[in-house]
């Protein structure tokens, strides 16, 4: 085999193996069951950097996603990567399950709070949170959203946000 072909065919399985696991759902990778105890939701988070590790749940006792969170100005928040929204082989992005039910929980240092995520929809806004967190471009697909105090079951009217 030629130099050159097995350069391409390496190439090649790199490439669709990440495809694959970006297809799949990145994030379940690192996935694991919530651990802590659940505390009420502080008026202000103050997080020491701004990628926090944190895991976000979806659905109560089911895999809680690794994720990074930040604050802005006390305010929880949370952005996907701009694969986030890419075709599965299975489920949907976590990105579109808050979207049709914004109550979750999210753990934090051995804490598990009640939030409901809130889609920052101005894309100004939303620009303008991704270049502060040294984003050299704020890709369409990257949705950040921020996360407020509130039972896991109560939808967010837009007027609360």
């Amino acid at each position: 085999m030629s130099r050159l072909r097995f350069v391409y065919r390496t190439a090649f399985m790199a490439a669709s193996g990440a495809a694959l696991l970006c297809s799949t759902g990145c994030g379940y990778l690192a996935a694991r069951v919530l651990e802590g105890e659940e505390v009420t939701a502080p008026e202000s988070f103050n997080l020491e950097d701004d990628k926090t590790p944190c895991y976000l749940e979806l659905e109560r006792g089911a895999r809680a996603l690794r994720v990074n969170c930040f604050d802005i100005d006390g305010e929880l928040h949370i952005h996907s990567s701009r694969w986030a929204n890419l075709p599965r082989f299975s489920g949907e992005s976590w990105t579109v399950t808050i979207q049709r039910d914004p109550g979750v929980r999210v753990e934090i240092a051995g804490r598990i709070y009640t939030l409901n995520g809130i889609l920052i929809e101005d894309e100004q806004h939303r620009q303008q949170i991704l270049y502060n967190r040294n984003y050299w471009y704020a890709w369409e697909a990257i949705k950040v959203f921020k996360f407020l105090p509130g039972a896991a079951d109560r939808k967010i009217n837009a007027g609360e946000v």
